[in-house]
């Protein structure tokens, strides 16, 4: 592995680091040696997380060497009952422990893949809740702080019921201290749970003191109660936060709260449940740990609470009750809780909680406790600094539509909030621990001076990234008019005219024809979404078809549900419709701010193209909307030291840049990796305007163009794809290859858009000339090659591919050998499965300056008909003995032999008698099925079962048997099972 020196620290990279890599790494080490904070922005594709880990993990390891468990004293475990009793030893070493936080266990998993490919073995450790880590099949289906209680109950080591899962951890530690020496993600933790006994989550709550490196979801660090629950050495660590775009709003969410009737009603039900409940343990189990009479005074409290929110005057629905945050401590006041008050009145809370819980245990209900939403609430209210944060709150009573059975009892739904409009309170928090560096990163930070002023840090190390993809690679317009001329505007004012909505329709039939595979569509709203498919599906239109018919004929449409429990079935739906081969691919209409924007991978042909149908603004008419423009407005009037009051985040800015964040996350799903391709196309004409495009993410601005007739957005998108496709075939590898080597060839004359090594699964090499802008960083050398490329005249050889370099041109397939059995090579073919073998591809050769497209593409195509027989072009390395090889066992001979010029005859002309047997539907579907196997998005056996239907039918049977010579011989006996089974069927 390369090694760099990047201020005076040596960085092992697993790849040779391009500019951009080279210079967030630089960004990285500057901001942990100044003990700074951080904003990095960088675009998906980049190696953005395997450039933060290598960069961090190389400046904690130049201070000491990394932890492990076999230093310390395995005898002595301080091992406790509960939770709130865990040790308060700091292990490390006495040096900075860092802590990686990104939104979900999804991305954690992500990450920690990509600390694997790293060199670096830090002692590391994931954290997960009890949900996610108990294997104790008697609790663990509960949910929340009924499964809390639970587990702590049968810790507690009294009685029968006891959780052995938990008594075995102390001895699982003690012989196996090597836990975390090697990346673990929560899964691997569940199985040594299954496996061994010991219980997963205190696993992690004893070494999680010890490690250098910790993973963990933003909620640990963002909620003051879970933080108070980590056993960490907060002074100099350094705090990682990927993902974080949405970091402000998440610290604004966790610092408020709402309280709707409903659930206040159910929290009454429930203190009513307890004060019968503690009464008959009082009369028959002489049980008095429980008073009856403190959950007859909460429940009373509630109740006056309930009647307090019931007569604020509201005089108009819409617009609510407000009042300054300090406001919430008047209302409490009047129900005798105060700051004096509060602790026992939550301790009342928390003992009714677990009382509730104890009997849904005993009762086998899963239900957890509503009044948990009661201790929180206090705790927010009544922190442990006072009463001065709440300043930046405001107090506000929504009155909500009622329902026939409110209007019946005349109970009027209200919610009362407590709503946080200073997310900089967390972050702030969080710092005055001592904390050394805080590091924000992300694709989509920028503006970057808002960001820093929302959350109150000053941010001296600052970043903003370009992409690695060359400028072929990505087409951006701005899609002011459709098809008939009709202005393309969703703005309030146009979103429900039919004429708009209309021509959107009909833009997006447009689209579906010239975009490839997946098509993302998205909306501002779910109401304009909506709106849109029934209006589209609505037949009273001028044509035979109905728009939504025709987008439907040229691909299968996918609706983001609001509910989020359908979301995954909804994304299996879209998955299986990519692969269907009779049409070109799916559609996804989907939400700004909505699942599909946030964080999902659509790689390569599941996302081929964007379509941004508007400017996803928040309801103007919201009232925390509403609330928060006016707090930034009053704070904007007050100049400060750090911030200008030019520079100061009016309510305005804050409204507009809130949607163009949200667009630009959309828009991040179509590039996903340094080989991708696909368009952005923005369908609303205020994206024309400067104010808008400065707005868009910076790598994108440059090749963002303005059209202003219809008809030369589809010539111009046709043109792209056209290009781009012809080009595919020369820049697909396997994973195993681009792992292995290489993945960009770069011609002596420039260095240029070179691409970066990218953080997926398996991806696709680009061949031909590549340039990076970073003009100061030029001279580095080629990235993610193992060993320089060999040079000859005007053609480059690597790994048998032989490259004919002129420059300015894209790299195009001109000639190959379109169908062999197997390898002219003495070389053994690769298992299908055998996915730890190093391959290499066969010798192909590329033609740089190839302007005939036609011809072209018929060559393209009749390469990728050339892999259909189990993936031709992939060989094993290691050679095989001669006298290994076998007609059976597909070990090919040189080309000299006799055996594979007649293999190679006889595949030719096998290729010729499918297409002369076949119709033109059939043999683009076998052609798709030979590509969709070699690209593994079908199962070979899926594959088999398609190949046998085709096959079966009059005057075709010798068409089974000729491609049963090209199936590899351990997949024969399932091919002619497949066969027998079939022709029974017929």
């Amino acid at each position: 592995m390369p090694i760099y020196s990047i201020r005076g620290i040596d960085v092992d990279f697993p790849f040779e680091a391009y500019p951009s890599q080279i210079i967030y790494m630089d960004r990285v080490i500057e901001s942990l040696q100044n003990k700074c904070h951080a904003l990095l922005e960088s675009p998906t594709g980049t190696g953005k997380t395997l450039c933060l880990l290598c960069a961090t993990l190389a400046w904690r390891k130049s201070l000491g060497s990394f932890s492990t468990r076999k230093d310390r004293n395995n005898s002595e475990f301080p091992w406790t009952d509960s939770d709130e009793q865990v040790s308060q030893s700091v292990g490390g070493g006495g040096f900075p422990t860092i802590v990686y936080a990104s939104r979900t266990h999804s991305q954690l998993r992500q990450v920690i893949k990509e600390l694997k490919r790293c060199s670096y073995r830090p002692k590391m450790l994931v954290l997960g809740s009890r949900e996610q880590l108990c294997v104790n099949e008697e609790v663990n289906s509960l949910r929340g702080k009924a499964l809390t209680n639970a587990c702590q109950y049968l810790c507690k080591k009294r009685g029968k019921r006891q959780c052995n899962h938990f008594n075995r951890v102390p001895d699982y530690l003690k012989h196996n201290p090597h836990i975390g020496d090697e990346p673990v993600d929560i899964e691997d933790l569940v199985n040594i749970g299954k496996d061994s006994g010991p219980c997963p989550y205190y696993i992690t709550r004893e070494i999680h003191k010890d490690v250098d490196i910790l993973f963990a979801p933003y909620n640990y660090l963002i909620s003051n109660a879970y933080r108070k629950y980590l056993k960490v050495n907060w002074n100099n660590s350094v705090l990682i936060f990927d993902e974080a775009h949405n970091l402000e709003s998440l610290c604004a969410d966790s610092a408020s709260f709402d309280l709707p009737s409903v659930l206040l009603s159910a929290c009454i039900s429930e203190a009513q449940e307890c004060v019968e409940l503690a009464s008959a343990r009082r009369g028959s189990l002489n049980d008095g740990s429980m008073n009856p009479e403190n959950f007859a005074i909460l429940k009373g409290l509630l109740l006056k609470l309930q009647e307090l929110i019931s007569k604020v005057p509201i005089p108009k629905r819409e617009e609510g009750f407000t009042k300054p945050g300090p406001y919430i401590y008047e209302m409490l006041k009047s129900l005798n809780i105060t700051h004096e008050t509060a602790p026992k009145l939550i301790g009342t809370v928390e003992e009714a909680a677990m009382l509730l819980d104890e009997e849904k245990q005993r009762t086998a209900t899963n239900a957890g406790s509503k009044l948990e939403i009661i201790v929180d609430m206090l705790k927010l209210i009544f922190r442990e600094n006072g009463s001065n944060h709440a300043d930046v709150y405001r107090v506000h009573v929504q009155e909500l539509e009622q329902n026939s059975t409110d209007v019946i009892k005349g109970k009027v739904s209200r919610t009362l909030s407590w709503w946080c409009f200073n997310p900089g309170i967390t972050m702030q928090d969080i710092a005055k621990k001592g904390v050394g560096s805080i590091i924000l990163t992300s694709g989509t930070l920028s503006p970057m001076d808002s960001l820093a002023q929302e959350l109150k840090l000053d941010f001296p190390v600052r970043l903003e990234n370009p992409h690695v993809i060359s400028s072929t690679q990505l087409w951006a317009g701005v899609v002011s008019t459709g098809p008939s001329g009709c202005v393309l505007n969703s703005s309030y004012r146009h979103r429900d005219v039919p004429e708009y909505k209309q021509e959107l329709g009909n833009a997006i039939v447009n689209f579906s024809r010239v975009v490839p595979d997946g098509l993302l569509i998205f909306f501002p709203s779910y109401y304009l979404m909506d709106r849109c498919i029934a209006f589209w599906k609505d037949g009273c239109h001028r044509n035979s078809m109905t728009i939504w018919e025709r987008i439907c004929k040229l691909k299968k449409p996918v609706i983001e549900p609001k509910d989020s429990s359908l979301f995954p079935a909804a994304m299996q739906d879209f998955s299986e419709k990519l692969q269907d081969r009779s049409i070109s691919g799916a559609v996804f209409f989907a939400v700004c701010r909505g699942k599909v924007s946030e964080g999902l991978d659509f790689a390569d042909g599941a996302g081929r193209a964007v379509v941004i149908t508007g400017l996803p603004y928040a309801r103007v008419t919201d009232p925390r909307v509403k609330l928060k423009r006016e707090f930034l407005d009053e704070q904007s009037q007050f100049a400060d030291v750090k911030f200008p009051r030019s520079t100061l985040l009016s309510g305005s800015m804050w409204y507009s840049q809130e949607a163009a964040r949200a667009v630009n996350q959309a828009i991040g799903r179509v590039i996903r990796h340094r080989h991708d391709y696909g368009a952005i196309i923005f369908c609303d004409d205020r994206f024309e305007q400067p104010s808008q495009q400065s707005k868009i993410s910076l790598w994108i601005r440059p090749y963002v163009k303005c059209y202003s007739r219809y008809g030369e957005v589809i010539a111009d998108l046709a043109r792209f794809f056209r290009s781009e496709r012809s080009n595919c075939p020369a820049r697909l590898v396997t994973e195993q290859e681009n792992n292995l080597v290489s993945t960009t060839l770069l011609p002596k004359e420039s260095t240029k858009d070179a691409p970066t090594p990218t953080s997926g699964n398996s991806y696709v090499m680009k061949v031909g000339v590549a340039r990076n802008e970073l003009s100061r960083l030029e001279a580095f050398p080629p990235a993610n090659r193992a060993s320089a490329s060999e040079h000859d005249g005007n053609s480059v050889k690597w790994k048998g591919l032989t490259i004919l370099q002129r420059k300015g041109k894209m790299p195009r397939i001109v000639k190959g050998d379109v169908m062999q059995a197997c390898s002219s090579r003495k070389t053994k073919l690769v298992d299908l499965n055998d996915e730890d073998t190093l391959v290499e591809r066969k010798c192909e050769v590329v033609d740089l300056e190839c302007d005939n497209c036609e011809k072209q593409n018929c060559e393209t195509e009749k390469f990728a008909s050339s892999t259909c027989f189990n993936t031709m072009g992939l060989v094993k390395k290691r050679k095989v003995p001669e006298s290994q090889g076998s007609a059976s066992s597909s070990v090919s001979k040189e080309k000299g032999n006799g055996g594979a010029d007649n293999k190679e005859a006889s595949a030719s002309a096998f290729l010729s008698q499918v297409k002369e047997k076949l119709n033109t539907e059939e043999y683009n579907k076998f052609i798709g099925y030979m590509q969709a196997l070699k690209k593994k998005e079908l199962k070979l056996a899926n594959v088999i079962q398609s190949i046998v239907q085709l096959f079966c039918g009059t005057e075709r049977d010798h068409l089974l048997m000729g491609f049963r010579d090209f199936v590899p011989a351990k997949y024969r006996p399932a091919y002619e099972q497949c066969i027998i089974t079939r022709k029974r069927e017929a």
